[in-house]
């Protein structure tokens, strides 16, 4: 995806259905068992989720 076109970025990544259950600590995505872009979302969002912080000495 590092070289594609703005269309396929959003086929591939926008218009995907899923269910959202939000928590108070937590969002949750429901993803339909066929859907193929599913693995890239989950590690697009691994990847910029924050980091948790070493605790200060």
């Amino acid at each position: 995806l590092a070289r594609a076109e703005f269309a396929t970025l959003r086929l591939r990544l926008l218009k995907i259905a899923v269910r959202v259950q939000e928590t108070t600590s937590r969002i949750r995505l429901a993803f339909a068992s066929c859907c193929p872009e599913a693995d890239l979302v989950r590690r697009l969002a691994s990847a910029l989720a924050p980091q948790p912080r070493a605790a200060s000495p």
